[in-house]
């Protein structure tokens, strides 16, 4: 975007990629949000903290992303009269509050920020017709846009695979209950049980801070009983990947598109995943990995048995048509000329070279 004259801000927490967008020459402005706090003075901090940055900037386009910056990123934006669009990347437990108030105000207030956002995006029709269902949007400001894109040339195969000797089940994201985590286990137990020269081994960040986390005692256990090896976490997943032969995602959490499959599909990585939003459609079932049902380990130990009994070359095929298709469907540059058409849509008097328009994306 920077490469096309569009100066660009990012708002967001501090974290460990904050001074790779320094680096790239984005100007970065901190905020803090509490992720899974309800307190309302916390959300209404939010608002204060963006609305002094906007009003100090002056964006002429803002895009906001995740739960709270699309409802108070909205708010504040329409507070400025800034146009906004909102990109929801998934629903995950919006709609799962126990608290009938709380799911109530949640929903009234993403209603009033579709209202004053130019647009809301999904990355699923699903999760669109949601969101439309429950008349929380309009379906005339409701976009579907394909995933965020994948960079298919930095996550591309550096050496041809190999599905020799033992065979590497990979688990890859946050380490939350709901993407899976019990059912990867519970199914680890049963195949190394089966098929000795298996490995079940697991990457991600634990975040304790999150109702449903796994705890570090767990998967300490589970290294003990040598059911699953635990790598840490890591800033660049391509070799671990490479590595793998098959990355299992057993997630039932509402993703929007996951992006570890996106990965492991274009490094040529077959996937086992469950029939979910946001997993299903990154999976040709028996073409690029195989779908399972959610919740059933009996399912998943069948579909990683599936794929042991396939030959190394049938391997070899499968992992190639999911990069195929991440390259057809899900690459980042089909994606970036989406932005850039609504960008242009948006500010039709900016020129389509050199432009000095500022586009401000929140995270």
């Amino acid at each position: 975007m920077t490469r096309k004259g569009f100066d660009i801000t990012v708002v967001a927490p501090r974290d460990r990629f904050t001074s790779k967008l320094i680096s790239e020459g984005i100007t970065y402005r901190e905020i803090f949000i509490k992720n899974y706090s309800i307190n309302p003075i916390d959300d209404l901090k939010i608002i204060f903290q963006l609305s002094k940055i906007y009003r100090t900037i002056r964006p002429q386009l803002i895009f906001h992303y995740t739960i709270k910056p699309n409802i108070y990123g909205s708010i504040a934006a329409f507070w400025h009269r800034i146009p906004s669009i909102s990109i929801t990347t998934g629903l995950g437990h919006l709609f799962e509050f126990k608290n009938f108030m709380i799911r109530w105000i949640t929903v009234f207030l993403y209603r009033f920020a579709a209202y004053v956002s130019k647009e809301l995006w999904f990355l699923n029709e699903n999760d669109r017709d949601v969101f439309v269902y429950k008349r929380i949007v309009r379906s005339k400001k409701a976009r579907v846009l394909k995933s965020e894109g994948i960079n298919t040339e930095w996550f591309s195969p550096k050496k041809n695979k190999s599905f020799q000797g033992v065979q590497r089940f990979l688990f890859a994201g946050r380490l939350i209950w709901d993407k899976g985590i019990r059912e990867f286990v519970e199914a680890a137990k049963i195949v190394r049980s089966r098929h000795p020269r298996t490995r079940f081994e697991m990457i991600g960040f634990i975040d304790s801070s999150n109702p449903k986390a796994v705890s570090y005692d767990e998967i300490a256990e589970w290294q003990k009983q040598k059911i699953i090896r635990y790598l840490g976490e890591t800033s660049d997943i391509r070799p671990v990947l490479q590595r793998a032969s098959c990355l299992v995602f057993p997630s039932f959490y509402r993703e929007g598109i996951s992006r570890i499959l996106m990965e492991a599909a274009a490094m040529e990585t077959p996937i086992i995943t469950t029939d979910n939003v946001g997993c299903r459609d990154l999976v040709d079932d028996g073409v690029n990995g195989f779908i399972t049902k959610p919740k059933s380990v009996e399912d998943l130990v069948h579909k990683i048995e599936l794929f042991l009994a396939l030959s190394e070359e049938d391997k070899i095929v499968m992992g190639k048509l999911g990069r195929k298709k991440m390259i057809r469907q899900y690459d980042e540059s089909l994606i970036i000329n989406e932005y850039m058409e609504v960008i242009h849509s948006f500010l039709p008097n900016q020129p389509k070279s050199e432009s000095q328009s500022k586009n401000y994306r929140l995270h």
